[in-house]
């Protein structure tokens, strides 16, 4: 018997189905590929799914932007450790805590940027 189409659940899919292969996503929410496909070809036209899509692609996003200062805090754990115990004679160590590095200052520049913005939308007062 044919379900009835339920907005949310289809917005949720569908945000997953955009990290996801469709695949997975059919399976973790009981649907079949098609369904994917069909609720994705429906977020083109029902401009109610479109704003649940938005409302929800924007929450998950939010939450993982929350956990990012916890990750990168552990990672930099990670890496400081890997450093100090790793075999400086190993040129795959010696690599790995280059690129290490590299990212770091990656996020290190990009964290600089999103604070200059913070500070210049700031109202003055």
């Amino acid at each position: 018997m044919p379900r009835h189409f339920n907005q949310t659940r289809a917005a949720s899919a569908l945000v997953e189905a955009a990290l996801l292969p469709d695949k997975q996503v059919a399976l973790s929410f009981g649907v079949s590929i098609r369904t994917i496909e069909s609720w994705r070809y429906r977020l083109k036209h029902d401009e109610m799914l479109q704003r649940e899509f938005r409302r929800m692609a924007q929450e998950k996003l939010s939450k993982w932007v929350s956990k990012i200062p916890e990750s990168l805090e552990l990672a930099i754990g990670f890496i400081s450790t890997a450093a100090i115990t790793g075999d400086p004679t190993n040129p795959d160590m010696v690599k790995a805590i280059t690129a290490s590095i590299a990212i770091l200052n990656e996020v290190l520049v990009i964290q600089q940027s999103i604070d200059r913005r913070d500070e210049a939308d700031e109202p003055s007062n």
